[in-house]
């Protein structure tokens, strides 16, 4: 019975030395991602978060804490890609800094820069407001099918329309807005928990020019990025 009670909870935890392999892989991923991707003038490069074919995400954080005259926050995200391949996530800076006007369900951007990496790797960095409460995607899928609290949809759902009716009105339409988009930042005020925000814009189009090409082709546009 003992033994059973043993086995069980190995399967369940690991034990120490797989603790230590997973502690180990992931000092080897950073280290290698340090070198690939290098870290900025004033911030380092931490563990990734995210991957996809506009590239990497990362967590940075800032050399100084106690910087009484730094721009950023103590802890951002980081989009990286090779300055060769980095048009999608330079876009995506066109579009926030079109976009910007303090909307507090907008993720905000902080700014860009180029880092060197090993060999001489130039990359592209897009610093962006942090998500610790991960996705919306992330908590959905935490519910086991038992969906959230009304309470917290009808929360969410108020910030998401918010953040979109802004979007809409600086002239843009995000074309792929889906709970993997919406981070959950954490609330600093007095009522604590996380704010729904929407982030990325990469695939965001000018109302302008949708309206042109439509005209022009006489059929729907189709963009975005599948769930």
């Amino acid at each position: 019975m003992n033994m059973d009670l043993k086995t069980t909870k190995r399967r369940l935890f690991g034990t120490d030395n797989d603790h230590e392999g997973k502690r180990s892989k992931q000092e080897e991923d950073w280290k290698h991602a340090q070198k690939m991707y290098g870290d900025g003038v004033s911030w380092f490069r931490g563990v990734m978060i995210g991957k996809g074919s506009f590239g990497c995400v990362f967590i940075a954080k800032l050399k100084n804490f106690n910087s009484r005259y730094s721009l950023y926050p103590p802890v951002m995200a980081v989009k990286s890609a090779d300055v060769s391949a980095s048009g999608s996530i330079q876009k995506e800076k066109e579009v926030m800094d079109n976009i910007s006007g303090g909307c507090p369900y907008v993720i905000t951007c902080f700014g860009e820069e180029i880092t060197n990496g090993e060999s001489g790797r130039m990359v592209y960095n897009l610093l962006l407001e942090y998500g610790s409460g991960g996705t919306l995607a992330d908590v959905i899928k935490s519910t086991n099918g038992k969906g959230m609290p009304e309470l917290e949809v009808r929360r969410h759902a108020r910030s998401i329309l918010r953040g979109l009716s802004h979007i809409h009105k600086s002239g843009y339409v995000h074309c792929d807005l889906k709970p993997q988009n919406v981070l959950l930042v954490a609330n600093e005020g007095k009522t604590g928990g996380f704010v729904a925000k929407i982030g990325d814009l990469g695939s965001a189009k000018r109302m302008k020019q949708m309206k042109k090409n439509k005209l022009n082709n006489n059929r729907p546009c189709w963009r975005g990025t599948p769930c």
